[in-house]
């Protein structure tokens, strides 16, 4: 066999491998809604149940994406905010941008613990000033809940090693959200 016959070869078994992996990343999402799909329908009178699948389909399409696409810990964190921030706002009616102005300004303090809970007090001493606020309360409830999330990913970033596995980092975000459903 020549070299060349050789790199066909690796090349075609890559081709291969490749699109065997996103056809069964593919199959897992469809799986993954439909047990989603069929979770909201037996839970359709309990909308605090339907808003927790609906949290936990899109943590787990965030993580299904990170462990194929092989993201960085800084870009699974800000994909999950950004998740987050599409469904507060389909949940609430507020408009993305003033979630995403919220997390742009915890974006600028990086990944210090520090200045994150700093950066959280200032905003949600901001949104607990402003007279006759309807949205005022759902926007303190996504900064605790960037805070807290900034605080795990970033004890991943640092890395701490209860947090070596991204999964790990997955895990920590559901408990948080359950602890705040019950």
């Amino acid at each position: 066999m020549t070299q060349k016959d050789d790199r066909e070869k690796k090349e075609k078994t890559f081709d291969e491998y490749y699109k065997q992996t996103i056809r069964a990343a593919e199959s897992e999402k469809r799986r993954m809604d439909i047990v989603c799909e069929k979770l909201i329908q037996k839970y359709e009178d309990y909308d605090q149940t339907k808003a927790f699948i609906e949290y936990l389909r899109s943590v787990e399409s965030v993580f299904m994406n990170a462990e194929s696409g092989a993201w960085s810990v800084e870009k699974t964190q800000d994909e999950m905010i950004k998740a987050e921030i599409y469904l507060i706002s389909h949940e609430t009616g507020i408009d993305e941008q003033i979630f995403a102005g919220i997390y742009e300004e915890f974006r600028q303090v990086s990944n210090n613990v520090k200045k994150i809970q700093e950066i959280a007090n200032q905003l949600i001493e901001r949104y607990s000033n402003i007279e006759d606020c309807m949205e005022c309360d759902d926007c303190r409830k996504f900064i605790v809940y960037v805070r807290d999330a900034l605080l795990v990913f970033s004890k991943s970033i640092e890395g701490d090693e209860r947090f070596d596995e991204i999964s790990e980092v997955k895990d920590e975000m559901i408990k948080k959200r359950m602890q705040k459903f019950a």
